[in-house]
């Protein structure tokens, strides 16, 4: 047998042993993993007093505003009772982002004293009831989780009665962005009963023949 018969033998041999090994099939589709369920809960939020400073511009600069807090927390000598958490007043999908309002605030013990010219101020946050959910990631990607969490709201018959909240609960300054955990919340109320739409109305005379 000649070389190039060889060689065409060969070919042929290599082709009808790629097609019995399913080489003529399509490569099997690769399965996206399913995405977790959403999970939240709602748990009520005692009054506490708090140090806060009061911002305005994009919630992604709520790092700095903690450093900032963090920082006159320690050169006033202040031992925080917990961590800082933000308040949201505004919803930036409606308003732009050097507009939006916030807060960060910090637990605070008794006697602390406010510093007016540092814009610190120290007040008492009345009591409230919040729906959160867990969060990893930059803090100026959170937006669709607050999108999951309020048609959570609205499927466990609540309704948002006050701002949004985040609780840091890591350090903004030495992780990196990915990694931030937060627990986004949003303050909530129950949702009222229906109204009874059966009642008759004063004066309607039953019906009858």
């Amino acid at each position: 047998m000649s070389t190039q018969m060889l060689r065409v033998a060969a070919a042929m041999m290599l082709v009808a042993a790629i097609v019995g090994c399913g080489g003529g099939q399509k490569p099997a589709e690769v399965q996206k993993p399913a995405e977790p369920a959403f999970v939240a809960q709602v748990i009520p939020m005692d009054s506490m007093l708090v140090a806060s400073v009061a911002k305005m511009g994009p919630y992604a600069d709520a790092g700095k505003a903690v450093a900032e807090l963090v920082g006159w927390l320690k050169t006033a000598k202040v031992t925080p009772v917990s961590g800082p958490f933000g308040v949201y007043m505004d919803d930036p999908s409606k308003v732009k982002p050097e507009s939006t309002r916030y807060e960060i605030c910090i637990p605070v013990p008794p006697g602390t004293k406010a510093d007016k010219k540092a814009g610190i101020v120290v007040k008492m946050l009345p009591p409230m009831q919040l729906a959160w959910t867990e969060y990893t990631g930059p803090y100026d990607k959170v937006g669709p989780v607050y999108a999951k969490l309020y048609g959570w709201i609205a499927e466990n018959k609540y309704e948002a009665a006050g701002p949004m909240v985040e609780f840091f609960l890591n350090d903004p300054s030495t992780t990196p962005a990915e990694s931030l955990k937060s627990r986004v919340g949003a303050v909530v109320k129950p949702m009222p009963a229906p109204a009874d739409t059966t009642a008759k109305t004063e004066g309607e005379k039953p019906s009858g023949k």
